[in-house]
């Protein structure tokens, strides 16, 4: 044999060997960062309530080695059934617009297979036990709800009025679980002029994701009894859009180490707990869609087929005046957006799809697998009975008033870190999602805001990848956006309690707190709030 050739295959063989260290060595890191992220979920976990029995459910995060398993198929979903509005949570009449109602926090079995398999989900529930795509709220501006949660989960949970501005001892803040078994009743007005598109979902300390995970997530709407799109009659619905992530065997699947790091997207997405349903509309007919992004951490880059869809409101509610029409939007995690669409009778079938949308990818070095981004059908539309006359959009829609001076800037920086350490001989990793270089510490407040007072957030993200930053409390209006050094002024006012950031992104925020007490402001892809990237400041007088 020649002895270029014996050296070659000598240095074949040293590449390979050193190949299958260097890929057993990012095995290892991975398996090690897993484990060290799901003990820091789990110690967080275990903090907000010491007593709860522990969560056994397969969904938790509490895993040290990823799942396994055959991939859930997809053709076994129950596809096409007609399109149901979620179920209503039950309310009670009381004097003095005061509403009361008994909600119901359990696991559920629902069927979402043709084969009849039964998926065990987490639940808000009316009293008969309807789970139908989360129980939902509907109420009137000026009305006061008296909502009594009844916690049938084996671990301690909240629930979050995601959007609504209620004091802090009725937000469902960590500090104030729910423990299994146990009730709380939360009270609160619904302010005037706070007619919207909201939702609810739980909120426990380390916890967020992995009850969201399970299927906790329902609309919460509030209405005006002056409404000017209400005026038109004109069909109004709630599309909430969740996202699971199933197994092979048809239940929640555990997290992984990818999904800790980035979100979980989910590979089955729910409209109003249905997997793409149908329905019918006139030709011609015009229809108010109200959409929520319930997901953890999954992007829709949401489009009618391509069909222009005029913006009529935001996560607060109707704009000033309908925005341009346009054909595709972006709805981050935690965001609601009012649509109206106009269904042309030239065009018999119509589907609602979400497109690809790269949101950024944190691998760490660990050779974690991108997904592959693909367009997902969300529902079809179908056109049925007689052509209908096309109705006028009002030009006016609401007052809003820009909110002025600011008295104060804060600056908000969004970080990851990942740690290596080598001590005593061993491999070990820590992976840290921070608020001006701080996780999230229950006992800490990072500062103090003055009741009524204007104030200017900078949010800098500084990492790389997307991050929709939420603040509890009140709306703000979001003034301008900062990439690579241009300013873009934002054209039109709206009320806002969610907004993305991208990598490299600068978003300011104006903000001025109704209610004293102590808020949390955090990244709302959930797994991040989870691992750290929270913070909490106190309101005074």
């Amino acid at each position: 044999m020649p002895k270029d050739k014996n050296q070659l295959m000598k240095k074949n063989t040293m590449e390979n060997t050193n190949e299958m260290k260097d890929t057993n060595r990012r095995q290892f890191l991975k398996t090690t960062l897993y484990a060290s992220i799901a003990l820091g979920l789990s110690a967080c976990g275990k903090s907000a309530d010491a007593d709860a029995p522990a969560h056994t459910s397969h969904a938790g995060m509490n895993h040290s080695t990823p799942p396994a398993g055959v991939p859930f198929d997809m053709t076994r979903l129950i596809s096409g059934a007609p399109f149901a509005a979620p179920a209503l949570l039950v309310f009670d009449a009381l004097e003095h617009h005061v509403r009361a109602a008994a909600l119901n926090i359990a696991p559920s079995k629902q069927t979402v297979t043709r084969d009849g398999a039964s998926s065990q989900l987490w639940t808000y529930q009316t009293a008969d036990n309807n789970a139908h795509g989360g129980a939902m709220i509907d109420a009137f501006e000026g009305e006061t709800l008296r909502i009594t949660a009844h916690n049938h989960l084996p671990e301690a949970t909240t629930v979050h009025w995601h959007g609504i501005a209620v004091p802090p001892e009725q937000d469902g803040h960590p500090h104030d679980a729910i423990a299994p078994n146990a009730a709380k009743t939360y009270e609160f007005t619904l302010d005037a002029d706070s007619a919207g598109t909201y939702w609810y979902h739980p909120h426990p300390h380390g916890k967020t994701a992995t009850q969201t995970a399970m299927g906790l997530a329902a609309p919460l709407i509030v209405r005006s009894r002056t409404d000017p799109l209400a005026a038109l009659g004109i069909p109004d619905h709630v599309l909430l859009l969740t996202a699971l992530q199933l197994d092979g065997n048809a239940q929640i699947a555990a997290h992984t180490m990818d999904e800790q790091m980035n979100g979980r997207d989910g590979n089955v997405v729910f409209v109003n707990g249905q997997h793409q349903p149908v329905m019918q509309v006139a030709p011609n007919s015009t229809h108010r869609f109200r959409l929520i992004n319930a997901s953890n951490a999954r992007y829709m880059r949401l489009s009618f087929g391509g069909l222009k869809m005029t913006v009529v409101g935001t996560d607060g509610g109707l704009l000033a005046q309908p925005l341009p029409a346009q054909s595709e939007l972006l709805l981050a995690p935690a965001e609601r957006i009012e649509v109206l669409m106009t269904f042309d009778k030239k065009l018999p079938q119509v589907k609602l799809q979400a497109l690809p949308y790269d949101k950024g990818w944190m691998d760490g070095g660990m050779g974690g697998q991108k997904p592959i981004l693909t367009t997902t059908d969300l529902m079809q539309f179908e056109l049925a009975g007689e052509a209908v006359t096309s109705v006028i959009i009002p030009q006016k829609l609401r007052d809003i008033k820009p909110m002025g001076q600011a008295s104060i800037t804060r600056r908000i920086v969004l970080t990851e870190h990942m740690q290596m350490s080598m001590a005593n001989g061993v491999h070990s990793m820590k992976m840290d999602f921070m608020l001006n270089g701080q996780s999230f510490d229950m006992n800490r407040i990072d500062f103090s805001a003055k009741q009524h007072a204007v104030e200017l957030w900078e949010i800098v993200n500084q990492t790389d990848m997307d991050h929709p930053f939420h603040i509890h409390g009140n709306h703000f209006q979001v003034v301008s956006i900062e990439q690579n050094g241009k300013i873009t002024p934002i054209q039109y006012l709206a009320w806002k309690d969610t907004v993305n950031t991208r990598a490299g992104q600068t978003v300011r925020l104006k903000i001025a707190q109704k209610h004293t007490g102590v808020r949390m402001y955090h990244c709302h892809i959930l797994e991040h709030e989870d691992l750290g990237m929270m913070g909490q400041y106190e309101v005074l007088a």
